[in-house]
């Protein structure tokens, strides 16, 4: 009964799920990154996520790249360098090679080089000031 139960709940649940694409800027270890982060239903079985950047302005700036989503599992990610990247609209897409399903986004880039001073913080920025000497 439980069996039932279950299969009865994932079956519902995949109604309502939809697959999702969410990029955002990360600052790792003071390197800042453009992350987008594809979310879906988990299946049983091993697919291929394709991720596609394409740039606004410079064609040999975009990448296509094949990403592992392993079985159980329900996101993958892919991540670019904020610097050297060109400003503008930037089209994300992450395509399910199983069913061909497209999922796309649109990315605004703008040059934050003074929002990463101590005088211009960017928005919910973690920066610290420097301590004083002593």
């Amino acid at each position: 009964m439980s069996k039932l139960i279950t299969l009865f709940l994932s079956f519902t649940l995949s109604l309502f799920a939809s697959d999702a694409l969410v990029c955002n800027v990360v600052n790792d270890d003071d390197i800042l990154k453009i992350k987008c982060k594809y979310k879906t239903v988990s299946k049983t079985y091993d697919r291929n996520i394709s991720m596609a950047w394409t740039s606004p302005s410079t064609p040999q700036d975009d990448r296509f790249k094949t990403v592992l989503l392993p079985a159980y599992n329900i996101s993958v990610y892919d991540y670019r360098y904020f610097d050297g990247r060109a400003d503008g609209s930037w089209t994300i897409s992450a395509t399910d090679e199983e069913t061909g399903q497209v999922t796309t986004v649109q990315f605004i880039k703008e040059d934050l080089s003074e929002a990463n001073t101590m005088s211009a913080p960017c928005k919910d920025s973690t920066l610290d000031k420097p301590s004083s000497p002593k």
